[in-house]
């Protein structure tokens, strides 16, 4: 009996990993490739989102399976596949482009705008809970130093992140003389993962301050059912020290629909310790939003960047920091688990080390995707089981 159980688990190991998806998505014009496209398989939960450098890994419950591939500025494409791929490379065609036109409605951009926010606020006490992934990378000097990556399970609604578990995490961090960390940047992340902003706090579009912005349509996507809207939304009186936020939304002229959302974030209030800014930190989000089969359109990734120009010990520091949480599965019934709620204070540091690090967890996961940057950082701090110990051995 035992030989024979062995060669079935040895059997259903194999058959896990061929169920695995993977490849690349490309511009088919320019052959570069396209971040943030949404990949799918029809009929089923089972999604993901390609990372900044184009490339997904997706598992999938079965084959036969149509794959569905979208992104808000190409055209829909769908893919029968029979078998797992590992080196899939799909080619999306641009969708056609027209100039904003000339026309006799100066206010026709920010009533479009209107019109999402509004029925964005009639959705905002409609929960979806997901699950996603978490990275965030710390570069000094252009060079990786710390890495976080953790698994959590998030209540969700149009706007932000309202609960949040996390599941599983890991940690890194190299040797280095000069070390720099921002704490919470998952907040920060958590809090722009919405389209309905808050009103207090800073400067931002709401339905309370259409009055405070200029509204421009850039331009028209052409998709096979409806136009979206470019539509960028420019703080007319900003001052030093105000935090206020500039976006750019892309919006479905049809169906009111926000698609993707473009954040430029402006003297972001912060508090550093030790070190000096020399000039107000760079920080921008994108996040984007699936609006196949519901309502609203539900959140599916945030990538997050700041640039910082410090000095310590007076040495300049470039600071660079990015993150992407990547959502995989969404659901709107009902979860019945205890979420914490987003709170500025909670330090990501302290979260990852009240997990216990399971390494087998990590190995191979077919969600955990990088990009060659950090595909490097990740394989040296493997080599040196830095990971889980907290400390670059």
């Amino acid at each position: 009996m035992r030989p024979l159980l062995c060669l079935s688990l040895i059997l259903i190991a194999i058959f896990a990993r061929a169920q695995n998806i993977q490849g690349k998505i490309i511009d088919e014009v320019t052959g570069s490739g396209i971040p943030f496209v949404s990949i799918g398989i029809v009929g089923t939960n089972a999604a993901s989102v390609s990372n900044e450098n184009g490339d997904f890994i997706l598992k999938a419950p079965a084959f036969p399976a149509k794959l569905r591939v979208s992104h808000v500025s190409y055209l829909l494409t769908e893919l029968d596949l029979t078998e797992s791929q590992e080196k899939l490379v799909i080619s999306l065609k641009p969708a056609s482009i027209s100039l904003s036109e000339v026309t006799i409605d100066p206010f026709r951009a920010q009533r479009i705008v209107k019109e999402a926010l509004e029925k964005a606020k009639i959705a905002g006490s409609l929960n979806f809970y997901v699950n996603a992934f978490y990275r965030q990378l710390t570069s000094l000097n252009n060079t990786p130093s710390q890495i976080y990556e953790l698994f959590y399970d998030l209540k969700w609604n149009t706007m932000s992140v309202q609960g949040w578990l996390a599941k599983k995490s890991r940690y890194a961090q190299s040797s280095q003389e000069t070390m720099f960390t921002l704490t919470n940047m998952s907040y920060l992340t958590f809090k722009n993962s919405g389209y309905l902003f808050p009103e207090k706090g800073g400067k931002f579009v709401s339905l309370q301050t259409l009055p405070l912005y200029q509204f421009t349509i850039e331009k028209y996507i052409e998709q096979a059912n409806q136009k979206i809207a470019v539509i960028t939304c420019k703080y007319k009186s900003p001052r030093k020290n105000l935090y206020y936020v500039n976006t750019t939304y892309y919006i479905g002229v049809d169906d009111s629909k926000i698609y993707r959302v473009e954040n430029s974030l402006f003297n972001l209030p912060m508090d550093f310790k030790g070190v000096s800014p020399k000039i107000p930190p760079i920080t921008t989000t994108v996040a984007t939003f699936n609006g196949n089969n519901t309502a609203i359109p539900v959140l599916e990734s945030v990538s997050t960047k700041m640039y910082l120009n410090l000095s310590a010990n007076e040495r300049p520091l470039h600071v660079g920091l990015s993150s992407l949480l990547i959502v995989y599965k969404a659901d709107a019934a009902p979860n019945d688990q205890k979420f914490n709620n987003l709170d500025r204070k909670t330090k990501d540091r302290t979260v990852i080390e009240s997990i216990k690090y399971d390494p087998e967890f990590w190995k191979d996961n077919p969600i955990v995707k990088q990009t060659a940057l950090e595909d490097s950082f990740i394989k040296m701090m493997e080599g040196k089981s830095a990971f889980g110990t907290m400390i670059n051995p």
